[in-house]
């Protein structure tokens, strides 16, 4: 096999230089996080809005398998709470924020987190759901563990855009990422203890309407999204 000679070379090295240029140049390295509001989510999110109320000392109900040192290395931040309404239904909603969502440090998705904690995940369906006007693509799952019935509604973000599955996760971070920006993202979890699924499903809408509706306005598209009009 012939060497190439001094030219070839050249050329060679200078396309794998340039191509190196170009990757570094096409990477990301500012932090979506740092160009917006602060966001905390034990203050962002109301304690009690429309006909909810928190209930101190019930987030030991809600499902998370992950491992503290886990939780650590993926989240910036999460939060977990029980409501209850007046007429003492019981809502959980837990919430994952990580301000870089690049591949290695991807919020963990609950269809993977139930069966994780022994639930037998019954159906997962695609569902849009209406939010303070807001129309946004969620998920529901309808989970269960012995005699618990545990129907699940949740939505995962990127900077401001929900997404709907992998792929349309990976061309939202090409967004991002050709303005220069890492995105962050955020899980929001709604799940109740309901043997009727259709009755458990309407009133976590209503709530997640409820917590979108409450929330300041510089913040409320990282939890649901740019308001459509």
């Amino acid at each position: 096999m012939m060497r190439p000679g001094p030219a070839a070379s050249i050329f060679l090295l200078s396309l794998m230089l340039a191509t190196a240029g170009i990757a570094w140049a096409l990477t990301p390295t500012i932090f979506l996080a740092d160009q917006l509001a602060p966001l905390q989510l034990r203050s962002a999110v109301p304690a009690a809005f429309g006909d909810w109320r928190e209930l101190p000392f019930e987030a030991s109900q809600i499902v998370d398998p992950s491992s503290e040192q886990l939780i650590n290395a993926i989240y910036t931040e999460t939060l977990t709470r029980t409501y209850i309404n007046s007429k003492g239904y019981r809502v959980m909603l837990s919430i994952a924020y990580g301000r870089d969502q690049r591949d290695s440090l991807q919020l963990h998705q609950p269809e993977a987190c139930y069966p994780a904690q022994g639930f037998k995940l019954l159906n997962k369906q695609a569902s849009e759901l209406h939010l303070a006007g807001r129309t946004i693509t969620g998920t529901r799952l309808d989970t269960q563990l012995g005699n618990r019935r545990e129907p699940v509604t949740y939505w995962t973000m990127v900077g401001d855009k929900v997404f709907k599955d992998g792929l349309h996760k990976k061309l939202v971070e090409m967004q991002y990422g050709t303005k220069g920006y890492i995105p962050d993202g955020m899980l929001v979890r709604v799940s109740s203890i309901d043997e009727n699924i259709t009755h458990a499903y309407l009133l976590q809408e209503q709530f997640s309407a409820d917590m979108v509706q409450s929330l300041p306005n510089l913040l409320a598209p990282r939890f649901a999204g740019l308001q459509k009009l």
